[in-house]
């Protein structure tokens, strides 16, 4: 696996975990879930989807 490939995996997994980290603090009622918060929320999802698109299209 190239050097980059694994970067971009690492940073697909990153942005999963921040996402859950996220929405944890959202049910367990430590923070009210504001727009920007929830827009936070999506783009890490959003952000570790093409992470990981682009971790395999590197690795092929």
């Amino acid at each position: 696996m190239k050097e980059t490939a694994k970067y971009l995996k690492w940073l697909s997994i990153l942005c999963v975990l921040m996402a859950l980290f996220g929405i944890a603090i959202f049910a367990l009622g430590y923070q009210v879930a504001s727009p920007f918060r929830v827009a936070t929320v999506v783009a890490l999802f959003i952000g570790s989807g093409v992470f990981a698109f682009f971790s395999r299209r590197q690795s092929q």
